[in-house]
């Protein structure tokens, strides 16, 4: 399921009946405060009023690409100054947006780019991710990170990241803070036997780590919407089914309908795939580049005489070693020497 779909209607059904339900759900187990009730209604209220943009994977994986190409690589000096210069400038379409994207797709894409490794097994804790970006305020900007267990289950956001805002109003990646959310943190106290303090703080780190680098994808979705059209292709499509509206009406369920209303599907254009064929091309070339000029280029040995240690002397006829050149990888032309 849609991870935004999946908290609204966990996060509805606790609001109206007090009871966190079947699903897992640590927070509404052991945090039943009248805090839970006024964040998940914040959340629930963000959720109605934001822009909800959802990513096939082939739009997160350009984007991905596009943020390396402006980030650069992590061996280069000055990597996070440069793509906070370049995110600082992106405009959002509204003060409330959602951006989700299937995790475990763009990690697969990740590995098939050589920019990570990682096991089956690990790959199997990566589901959808959702960020919600909150831009109302005059003076800051907050980005909160919801991640998914299961198509049914998701963990709460423990923390916010809050980026004050430079006198021109754009978000100061230099001037930020972290918020934590007590009753989310206080569940994770509770979760396990023993002293839990150091788990949780790991996770903590763990999840500020996944925020601040993730997140800069939402900034390059709006950078490129706004750069060219067939970069990405967008289409707006309704929330729910005209069944699932109608059987919420029936119920009586308002927030349903009043939060998912619509959302905006993204997906590669012509000029976003050709982008991504050029850098699949090319890392192959480089491949093939690398692992020819590692072997020897096919060449004519003279003949020689190949003498032992024994005293043996053997000669060696005129013959011709290595492998052919590989015809398609470009060939160094030298031109005649210039004399002075």
């Amino acid at each position: 399921m849609i991870l935004y779909k999946t908290i609204a209607l966990q996060y509805g059904r606790y609001l109206e009946t007090g009871q966190p339900g079947n699903d897992f759900d640590p927070v509404g187990r052991m945090v039943s405060t009248m805090e839970t009730r006024v964040q998940r209604q914040d959340i629930l209220n963000d959720l109605a009023t934001a822009r909800i943009y959802l990513l096939d994977h082939r739009a997160a994986n350009y984007l991905d690409s596009l943020r390396m190409d402006a980030q650069g690589t992590s061996m280069e000096d000055g990597q996070e100054a440069r793509i906070q210069d370049y995110v600082r400038d992106v405009k959002f379409p509204q003060d409330l947006v959602w951006v989700e994207y299937d995790s475990r797709k763009l990690w697969e894409d990740r590995i098939a780019r050589g920019l990570t490794t990682m096991s089956e097994e690990e790959l199997r804790n990566w589901h959808q991710r959702g960020f919600l970006f909150d831009n109302r305020s005059p003076d800051t900007m907050t980005v909160r990170l919801f991640s998914a267990l299961t198509d049914r289950s998701f963990w709460d956001s423990p923390l916010t990241l809050v980026l004050n805002k430079s006198p021109g109003g754009r978000p100061d990646f230099n001037d930020a803070s972290w918020w934590p959310q007590k009753n989310v943190v206080s569940a994770h106290l509770e979760l396990g036997p023993g002293d839990r303090e150091q788990a949780v703080r790991d996770h903590l780190e763990v999840h500020k780590g996944h925020l601040s680098y993730e997140m800069v994808i939402g900034f390059m979705l709006f950078a490129a919407l706004a750069a060219r059209d067939d970069d990405l292709l967008s289409r707006e499509a309704p929330s729910l089914s005209t069944a699932q509206a109608k059987a919420a009406r029936k119920f009586g369920r308002t927030w349903v309908t009043e939060t998912l209303r619509s959302h905006v599907t993204i997906r590669i254009g012509p000029a976003g795939e050709r982008h991504l064929i050029e850098r699949a091309a090319r890392r192959q070339f480089e491949k093939a580049q690398v692992s020819d000029r590692t072997a020897p280029t096919e060449h004519w040995v003279a003949e020689h005489e190949r003498r032992y240690a024994s005293g043996k002397v053997v000669r060696v006829r005129t013959h011709k070693r290595g492998r052919p050149a590989n015809r398609e990888l470009p060939a160094r032309v030298m031109g005649p020497r210039i004399e002075s």
